[in-house]
């Protein structure tokens, strides 16, 4: 078949199953004719079938559920197959399948490996992006994303952290054992900053405990280990991407303005006063014991 007619037959298909959409024929949640019925309807290809279902897939209109078929999309489609694509990113930088500095693969590849819609990859890319996991090389997001290297500070705390809650719930590290700032960093990598502001939201979800202990001659800071199950990002506002929508005259910023580091550090400060609070109340208490002769 000469290649502008098979070109004009899948879009063809397309059109036709996306008017049958729209009209209510095919409802959100029905399945699709199969591969094999449209090919007979259409006299064409498996080829042709296949890039037909794959543009309706691209724009939406459809979802792919493995072993199943394909079927309309409906509004909940969305939001599983966003969360799935983002979580699975998200572990592959945290496991390291996706090393710092590694670029992504082509939205197109993802949506094509997912079986997910264009935009489902990019509001999932723009999440990520927006937790300080990835970066465009330019001001908006285009063709070419990365993940972010180990200088970039936001990353670091963020992969210190995944790799640290991953650790916990794999078991390496066993509730009641102890690290350091020294320790985490030499493990798992970034510097010493990076891995005290990791540990400091560690600490405030209830995964650690800070406490002071004795090493040889001095005392410092550690940190021992409580478990816990609760969700391993720092939540962060991330507008749906339009893909339609025309670009705005004044481009817009990549990442918050107010970032994780940023909540980070004001975090560790609040904590330190505290801790200076409850050592000033101890050396009160202390004080005023032999006057009251307890």
């Amino acid at each position: 078949m000469p290649a502008d007619e098979a070109r004009l037959t899948f879009e063809r298909i397309a059109d036709d199953l996306r008017q049958e959409i729209r009209d209510g024929k095919l409802l959100p949640g029905q399945l699709l004719p199969t591969q094999t019925q449209l090919m007979q309807t259409y006299k064409a290809s498996s080829l042709t079938v296949q890039k037909a279902i794959r543009l309706l897939r691209n724009e939406g209109w459809v979802i792919a559920r493995q072993g199943r078929g394909t079927f309309v999309t409906r509004s909940a489609d969305f939001e599983d197959a966003f969360e799935k694509v983002a979580s699975d990113l998200q572990q592959q930088i945290y496991s390291g399948t996706l090393a710092p500095g590694a670029r992504l693969p082509a939205r197109e590849v993802l949506a094509e490996h997912y079986a997910v819609p264009l935009n489902v990859v990019t509001n999932a890319i723009a999440l990520l992006a927006g937790n300080f996991l990835l970066r465009f090389p330019g001001e908006l997001p285009g063709d070419e994303v990365y993940v972010r290297d180990w200088d970039d500070h936001g990353f670091a705390t963020q992969l210190i952290h995944g790799r640290l809650v991953r650790k916990i719930r794999d078991g390496s590290l066993s509730r009641g054992a102890t690290l350091t700032v020294d320790e985490v960093v030499d493990a798992i990598g970034g510097d010493a900053e990076a891995a005290d502001q990791a540990l400091t939201f560690l600490a405030l979800e209830g995964r650690v405990r800070k406490i002071h202990e004795t090493r040889g001659s001095h005392r410092e800071v550690a940190y021992v280990v409580l478990g816990g199950e609760f969700g391993t990002e720092v939540p962060v506002t991330v507008q749906p991407v339009d893909e339609s929508a025309e670009a705005p005259d004044t481009p817009v910023k990549e990442f918050p303005t107010a970032g994780v580091g940023d909540l980070a550090y004001k975090l560790e400060r609040a904590l330190e006063r505290i801790e200076e609070l409850e050592e000033r109340v101890e050396r009160l208490e202390g004080r005023d014991g032999p006057e009251t002769g307890v």
